[in-house]
């Protein structure tokens, strides 16, 4: 048995402990172990010779591969450093858990006009035509996503965030509706649209409406591209979501999860994701 631990957050595995038993049952079968693990269990450093080690409880602990569900770059690279492969990598987590870094990675590729704000700023930016979206770029699941309609709204978005790094958006022809495309193995699997009850923020955590989606052509030619630019930069998407917005008619870079959730795909299909998932994570790690 390959032993495999599934890393999170305290706080993101209370509310993801079902997730955690379905992995450890759908790995069963196929010869992997896979243990839930906490950050808070865990000790990083290095030892006097210089290697990098993790404790675990006290103990030196090392499993056989990371099913990464924190969003720490550092955390993760310091298992590859350990020769522990990281599903998804590093380059991974530290591209898509920094929104501005996702834009600037995939630069060329259309996307709202985005600016990048200051951590002391205290107004909108020179230039500013409202209504704008403002939100931080290290948060997940709408956390914070707030519409601008003037200059006091800007500032009390602003007030929210900063300063912690954050980003202001236009807001897109068809706000309040944006597609999830679900990445396994580099491969397109399945596209999920989410419409939000009211506002901007269509997240099916916060009661977006979701419904399973054929992609058209213009849809599945983008998330292709997306998927390429990552794997030509040796950041393969074992598991992801490749997120597209809508203007003008035309599909639109929204972001990239790292850490994609699955409950909106088993709402919606019969897909197994973390079956497949693990099928795919048990090639890879029998085939070393």
């Amino acid at each position: 048995m390959k032993k495999l631990w599934l890393l999170y957050d305290d706080a993101d595995f209370i509310i993801n402990q079902g997730f955690a038993r379905m992995m450890q049952e759908r790995g069963k079968p196929l010869g992997l172990a896979v243990e839930a693990v906490l950050m808070s269990e865990l000790v990083l450093g290095m030892q006097e010779n210089g290697q990098p080690v993790c404790k675990r409880n006290g103990e030196s602990a090392r499993p056989d591969a990371i099913l990464s569900r924190q969003r720490d770059a550092f955390v993760s690279e310091q298992f590859e450093r350990m020769g522990i492969p990281v599903f998804n990598n590093s380059l991974v987590c530290r591209i898509c858990n920094d929104k501005r870094i996702t834009y600037q990675f995939l630069q060329g590729f259309p996307m709202p006009q985005t600016v990048f704000l200051s951590p002391t700023r205290q107004d909108p930016p020179e230039g500013t035509r409202f209504p704008v979206v403002v939100k931080p770029a290290c948060s997940h699941g709408g956390d914070r996503v707030l519409v601008a309609h003037n200059e006091h709204e800007w500032r009390e978005a602003a007030a929210r965030i900063l300063p912690q790094p954050a980003l202001q958006q236009a807001v897109v022809t068809e706000a309040g509706r944006d597609l999830r495309v679900y990445v396994l193995g580099g491969q397109i699997l399945a596209g999920v649209m989410r419409t939000a009850r009211t506002g901007v923020v269509s997240n099916f955590k916060q009661g977006g409406h979701v419904a399973l989606h054929q992609l058209t052509d213009a849809e599945r030619e983008l998330a292709q591209r997306v998927i390429d630019r990552f794997e030509q930069a040796g950041a393969p998407l074992h598991m992801a979501g490749v997120d597209l917005l809508y203007d003008h008619g035309h599909p639109v870079l929204g972001e990239v999860e790292d850490v994609v959730g699955s409950r909106m795909l088993y709402n919606t299909s019969e897909i197994d994701i973390v079956a497949l998932y693990l099928q795919h994570i048990a090639k890879i790690l029998h085939a070393r």
